[in-house]
């Protein structure tokens, strides 16, 4: 039988006051390791993606098959020889929305805003990790009743793995826009929507494009919702979104806001922090010489960035989550990526393709070696002489 609730906590305060003697990263290791023992003992099963949809399946409302991909050859403008990614069959992942009554009480979410049952860790996002961060350091939260949860996240934001405008925009605005296709437009403008919230301005714009009431947002480190029925949906591949989310974002996003007007321009998105370019002072002079418009780093609305990608033809700038705005392109942009050789992810090249844009991509000297993200943070150098041989290729093959 299992032990309550509150006898099970002050077990693990216990523990967590006699392992405040040792190291913080074995204290990390022996609570992670024995908390995934110690709940697997009470019958707690911790699901992954697939294992989830599987056990969801009778709850399902709407889904996606993953979407097949023929992506080409990106090799240097100027030099074919140097191929910066080679041809590939790609895919996406599945992806779906559940409506799950209560259970008879089962369902809880918890703070990082995954649910559980009283038998599952239901995982609908990448991992079920988050679950032991509460395991030594409960608190209370504030109660709240409603009749309908969506809960569209769940991992806690650390500003360096979760955080980021790219994960916002593609993994929580674009499952709540899914989810808007998904169930009554009554159910989804009267829940509850809780998850751990980025509190950034970007959030608060795009949820009020989606007509969320600031009043039903919830933060679920602060807030417990109690609910009688729960909306769920799922994240597919982290970096590379199934094209029907795509399509809702710019279903539900794109009439919100002005239209695209006057004559396309040719844009430089600078970046001020990490992956900056080295030396940006001549890269831009060479950049004005083509009428690329330099574009500051700077805060700016969700309207703004909208208008400055609707409105472009051709966008060069170092890789970054500004780049997610190419969902707000127009068909037959030009998205020109600017890498370190140490670090060059095809993110944006997949939905370039899946948006009907071209694609360029630049980097100086040969490919680094190693993992894929022992670059992450480093900037960047640009051959002045190589980017202008491939602008001048491209804009004269393109543009005269």
């Amino acid at each position: 039988m299992a032990l309550p609730l509150s006898i099970r906590v002050s077990r693990f305060q216990s523990l967590h006051r006699k392992l405040k003697r040792f190291p913080a990263k074995l204290v990390k290791l022996v609570v992670g390791k024995g908390s995934r023992w110690y709940y697997r003992q009470l019958g707690y099963e911790f699901l992954d993606k697939p294992q989830t949809a599987y056990q969801l399946e009778p709850y399902q409302r709407l889904t996606y098959p993953a979407n097949a991909l023929s992506l080409s050859e990106i090799a240097d403008l100027s030099n074919p020889a140097k191929v910066y990614f080679t041809a590939i069959q790609s895919a996406t992942e599945p992806v779906s929305v559940w409506l799950l009554g209560q259970l008879n009480g089962a369902l809880q979410q918890l703070p990082y805003g995954g649910i559980r049952s009283r038998k599952f860790v239901f995982c609908t996002d990448i991992n079920t990790d988050d679950f032991f961060r509460n395991v030594l350091h409960l608190k209370k939260r504030h109660q709240l009743t409603t009749t309908t949860l969506i809960a569209p996240w769940s991992h806690y934001l650390d500003g360096v793995v979760w955080g980021g405008y790219f994960d916002f925009v593609m993994l929580v605005a674009g499952k709540l826009c899914r989810i808007k296709e998904a169930i009554p437009e009554a159910m989804f403008n009267e829940a509850i929507v809780a998850y751990p919230l980025f509190n950034t301005a970007y959030e608060r714009e795009y949820l009020s494009l989606m007509d969320i009431d600031p009043a039903r947002i919830v933060d679920t480190c602060t807030t417990q919702v109690r609910f009688e029925q729960c909306v769920l949906a799922n994240t597919g591949h982290w970096f590379y979104p199934n094209k029907a989310d795509i399509n809702a974002l710019r279903k539900h996003i794109l009439p919100k806001l002005p239209s695209p007007s006057g004559k396309r321009s040719r844009v430089y998105m600078s970046r001020a922090g990490r992956r900056r370019v080295l030396n940006e002072p001549d890269l831009i002079d060479l950049l004005r010489r083509y009428n690329i418009e330099v574009i500051e780093d700077k805060p700016r609305s969700v309207a703004d960035q909208v208008a400055i990608y609707q409105n472009a033809e051709f966008i060069i700038g170092p890789h970054g989550a500004s780049f997610v705005n190419i969902l707000w392109c127009q068909p037959g942009t030009h998205l020109f990526e600017l890498f370190t050789p140490t670090y060059f992810p095809d993110f944006y090249r997949n939905m370039a393709a899946q948006l009907g844009l071209r694609y360029s991509a630049y980097f100086h000297g040969g490919a680094g070696t190693g993992g894929w993200a022992d670059g992450l943070e480093d900037d960047i150098y640009i051959a002045v002489d190589e980017l202008e041989r491939c602008l001048e290729k491209n804009f004269n093959n393109s543009y005269n």
